[in-house]
């Protein structure tokens, strides 16, 4: 019965119109289900989003996760060096902490959101200290770790509720039976389930199974919780000096140099959950005689305009971070993907489109879509190629050049009917994608949501990255 109404529960979670379950989180954790999910279909689903781009660029460059600065200004390159699994687990987290942030402002979320970041960030420096082959890895799965209760809270307030009012007055194993009385199962058997469906952490289940006792890696995370949780009844309480005993007992360190240790993380927990954009949540870290009073959101953090301006210091550095990936030889896809993320972003475009033509050349079809509706843009953007006809697509293959279309007669006769009815646009720029004198693809953009003109600096913006593609193409081809 318990797993009929946790089923029915997720079930009833996954199908609604809550706020967590926004596109680009259905996005990210539908590719990341496939075993084929290449790193550019993660890129493209972050892109979509422009708040989580700005959100992952900010983490990308900050301390906790390169701490030797190199500068990372696109997300296909934040990918690339960060590693598929982090970035999407980092994703999905932010995810759900923004509806969280927005949805509920609780003292008891905020509470337990603290208490997540606080365990993250000890676990992190636990793994570390012990030389774990990926301390990061580590940290996601702790933070993740009180995933099913948060929603929980935030989504069946009433419920929630009956269990908050008690949690103060029973112990770990009774609020547990309290939670199958009320709700026919555990927080953890939630947070398992949701592990599951969404592709999350293999870590972080080995951790609730209890496996913590064959595994040092899920031992860092039931310590990290542990301190985490027994903080917040003080820094001298019973309960936190039983828990440094255990953790000095594990890192095999005398209590001083534990007490020392764990200290010191604190306050890296509170600048990690105010990178994360949880500064309320951040007050409620257990100080230590310290207080962070900053309630102010950094502008970083705020919410972005739906559309981008042009931005000509990110063209610059996008280009040069395009350089600098190419002795890397990275993969056809990730370059035009970054290339892709330039148009978008550093030129501020409504909608770009990376569009691939078949080998027969007879269709050409959208690869991945950025922008305003772009994932209905991307489903329709497919046309059939007539090469006996005058039409764009069939004079860009044959003249190998780059078109700004424009309201006026001559340039809306190169449209075909089916391309009038889909892009809804008479003004737009595309260029040829040259692979060994062979085009390839091409890229689209337009300004037709927001209507905003197009001009030549933005014309020339385009036809410079759509020209640096092909030069790193060609230079990875030959090298």
């Amino acid at each position: 019965m318990g797993e009929t109404k946790l089923q029915r529960w997720v079930n009833h979670l996954s199908q609604s119109e809550l706020p967590i379950f926004k596109y680009s989180l259905v996005a990210i954790t539908t590719i990341t289900a496939r075993e084929d999910t290449s790193n550019n279909e993660l890129s493209g689903a972050i892109l979509k989003d422009i708040n989580l781009t700005a959100r992952i660029l900010r983490l990308s460059n900050s301390y906790v996760y390169n701490p030797s600065g190199t500068r990372v200004n696109t997300v296909t390159n934040a990918v690339m060096l960060l590693g598929f699994n982090l970035v999407r687990d980092i994703s999905i987290s932010l995810a759900v902490i923004d509806t969280l942030l927005k949805g509920n402002k609780e003292t008891h979320v905020m509470k337990l959101m603290a208490r997540t970041f606080h365990a993250a960030v000890q676990a992190r420096a636990i793994a570390e200290l012990k030389r774990d082959e990926s301390p990061e890895e580590v940290f996601i799965a702790a933070l993740l770790y009180n995933i099913g209760e948060l929603i929980f809270c935030c989504v069946d307030t009433q419920s929630s509720e009956k269990l908050i009012d008690s949690r103060l007055l029973v112990t770990d194993d009774q609020y547990k039976k309290m939670q199958r009385d009320i709700l026919g199962f555990t927080f953890n058997q939630l947070t398992e389930k949701l592990t599951n469906d969404w592709q999350l952490s293999s870590l972080l289940n080995e951790t609730i199974h209890n496996k913590a006792h064959r595994n040092s890696r899920c031992q860092h995370i039931s310590h990290g919780n542990a301190i985490a949780a027994a903080a917040e009844k003080g820094w001298q309480s019973p309960e936190t000096i039983n828990e440094l005993t255990s953790l000095a007992k594990h890192l095999d360190k005398s209590l001083k140099e534990v007490t020392s240790f764990v200290h010191k993380n604190v306050e890296t927990a509170v600048k990690v959950a105010q990178e994360f954009g949880a500064r309320d949540a951040a007050e409620f870290i257990p100080s230590l005689d310290k207080t962070f009073a900053n309630n102010s959101v950094p502008p970083e953090l705020e919410e972005q305009d739906e559309f981008l301006m042009p931005d000509h210091m990110l063209q610059l550095s996008i280009l040069r971070e395009l350089s600098g990936i190419l002795n890397k030889k990275p993969a056809l896809g990730s370059i035009l993907t970054m290339v892709l993320e330039g148009i978008y972003r550093g030129i501020g475009m409504d909608r770009a489109v990376l569009v691939f033509i078949n080998p027969a050349k007879t269709e050409a079809r959208a690869k991945i879509a950025l922008g305003s509706d772009g994932q209905t843009f991307q489903q329709q953007f497919v046309f059939n190629i007539d090469m006996k006809s005058p039409n764009l697509i069939q004079q860009m293959l044959i003249y190998n050049r780059s078109y700004w279309i424009k309201d006026n007669e001559d340039d809306q006769k190169l449209l075909t009917r089916n391309m009038q009815n889909t892009l809804n646009c008479k003004n737009f720029f595309i260029a040829p994608i040259t692979v060994e004198n062979k085009t390839v693809g091409f890229f689209y953009a337009d300004r037709q949501p927001s209507n905003r003109p197009l001009n030549n600096e933005s014309f020339e913006s385009f036809k410079h990255f759509a020209h640096e593609a092909c030069i790193a193409i060609k230079f990875i081809k030959q090298n």
